[in-house]
């Protein structure tokens, strides 16, 4: 999946952009507060409509302006789709080649994007549900059953937790709960597993292209329960002797709801002992990795980068820039242009963006 064109009016800075992309490496350089981080914004908003730097939508809209639109050409393969997104006070409306899309699971089902911003260091740093929204998001693509399995888990969840709120309640109907949270754990617990697995297959390489460092970066699960071929079991084990616990605190105090990961480097916890350098670069090898996990050629994901290359010294940037041309398509956001006739450039200033 490459994205050919975009076209915005009253985004952010931009009155008005048409602007053309290639395959490979499109480089936007520019001083700061140019617009730069703008445009790799309005492309990702194409793959769940929704901003990496706001929850509040309308603060994408021009000042003084009532609405903004959004416009993007996407080539998968053979296949080509013309999405149109309008943003007003009156909310979002999506076209996918001219008919309408209600639903946001049909888009993130056309686009996969994978992005990686500055604050994004602190995903270990940050609280568990971060990291698990982070894992459910990219599971989602990875498995086509994964996010049926996690929307009823979290369903049932909030039926319980409702249920355990009232003073009396019937636990026959607890217990049915009970069997379709376990029934969904075993499903999520599974696929987890399996995808940090896989994910591991590739970390150490990416992460010695970047840094030049060999060495071991791993990614680790930490679920409730332990190794054990009769997972529905444990997991009507867990919440059963544990609802006492629940009705003291009105709500499910065990399960995968909970869980989280970490990384290690040289079976070092980054989360504690790591450095500023080896948790950012630990941390976009983690968000590069799921790249290599899809096989049909056509549908990897485009790759955004925003002022990803600041803080690396000049051999680690050719290094880096070597990695990345074995990417589809990358759109790199930084202040300076570098020295590499193989990439695209595009200037973005005051006046717009141009190709230099």
């Amino acid at each position: 999946m490459i994205i050919e064109s975009l076209k915005l009016n009253n985004f952010r800075n931009f009155k008005t952009l048409n602007i053309h992309f290639t395959k490979g490496i499109n480089f936007l350089y520019g001083k700061n507060g140019s617009g730069k981080t703008n445009v790799v914004e309005a492309i990702y908003f194409f793959y769940l409509t929704k901003s990496f730097r706001t929850n509040n939508y309308l603060q994408l809209i021009k000042i003084n302006n009532e609405f903004s639109v959004i416009n993007g050409i996407f080539n998968e393969g053979m296949m080509k789709y013309k999405i149109d997104i309008q943003l007003s006070k009156d909310g979002k409306k999506v076209l996918v080649n001219n008919k309408n899309i209600t639903k946001i699971s049909e888009l993130s089902n056309l686009l996969d994007i994978i992005y990686f911003i500055p604050k994004e260091v602190n995903l270990f740093k940050e609280s568990p549900k971060v990291r698990r929204n982070f894992l459910n998001l990219s599971i989602s693509k990875f498995d086509d059953n994964y996010l049926y399995n996690l929307q009823n888990y979290e369903k049932v969840l909030k039926e319980r937790n409702d249920l355990l709120k009232e003073d009396n309640f019937d636990e026959n109907l607890i217990k049915i709960y009970d069997e379709q949270i376990a029934k969904f754990s075993c499903y999520i617990y599974k696929i987890r597993k399996k995808y940090v697995l896989e994910l591991n297959k590739y970390l150490s390489s990416i992460y010695t292209k970047i840094s030049g460092n060999n060495e071991e970066l791993k990614l680790h699960y930490v679920p409730y329960i332990n190794e054990n071929e009769n997972y529905l079991k444990v997991f009507k084990e867990i919440y059963s002797s544990n609802l006492e616990n629940d009705k003291k605190y009105k709500r499910t105090t065990e399960g995968i709801h909970l869980e989280d990961i970490y990384l290690t480097l040289n079976d070092k916890n980054l989360s504690f002992f790591g450095s500023q350098g080896e948790n950012r670069t630990a941390i976009l090898s983690l968000k590069l990795a799921p790249y290599f996990l899809i096989n049909e050629e056509n549908k990897k994901p485009i790759i955004i980068l925003d002022d990803v290359l600041s803080e690396l010294d000049s051999s680690r940037k050719t290094k880096f820039i070597e990695f990345l041309k074995k990417f589809n398509q990358v759109f790199i956001t930084s202040t300076n242009k570098i020295n590499d006739l193989n990439l695209t450039y595009y200037l973005v200033s005051d006046e717009g963006v141009s190709i230099k």
